[in-house]
């Protein structure tokens, strides 16, 4: 933590770095149905910033805002929190933290060393598995193929 961050900005660093996606995207999305509209503008327009996503959405998509949110700042630590001005960012990180979804996600907290983690890699969505280095789909397709799958009508599959 620098001499100069928010408490609750750090609490809100270690609930994204560290909680379930699921459980964010539901604090997330709490966090801005309690925001007013030109706060869940600012937030949307901080997202379409930094993930160059989002174009088509609205401040009151507050489920794929929170969606894209939480999956982009898993994938680039930080960039969501570059671009949000610094009070729109505490007004969000303040009903994140407060938010039922968030309750209990604070064991370690006081151990955490502040680092953000590395950003994760951008390529195939493992399942949130780390460390995996093929694809779940083509290994279920595979396994399927191997099994004689196709003697029971199911399709050849992607590949």
């Amino acid at each position: 933590m620098t001499a100069t961050e928010d408490p609750v900005v750090r609490q809100y660093r270690y609930l994204v770095a560290t909680g379930p996606v699921d459980a964010l995207q539901v604090a997330h999305h709490e966090a801005l149905e309690r925001l007013d509209h030109s706060g869940r503008e600012a937030v949307l327009r901080a997202v379409q910033e930094a993930f160059v996503a989002g174009d088509r959405l609205s401040p009151e998509d507050t489920t794929a805002v929170a969606r894209l949110l939480v999956r982009g700042e898993r994938r680039a630590p930080g960039d969501f929190r570059r671009a949000c001005a610094p009070q729109v960012l505490h007004a969000l990180a303040e009903r994140v933290v407060a938010s039922d979804a968030a309750f209990g996600l604070f064991a370690g907290y006081g151990d955490w060393d502040g680092e953000d983690p590395a950003p994760a890699d951008a390529g195939v969505d493992h399942g949130g598995v780390r460390g995996r280095d093929t694809d779940p789909a083509a290994e279920a397709w595979a396994h399927a193929r191997a099994y004689g799958a196709g003697q029971f009508g199911i399709g050849a599959g992607p590949g």
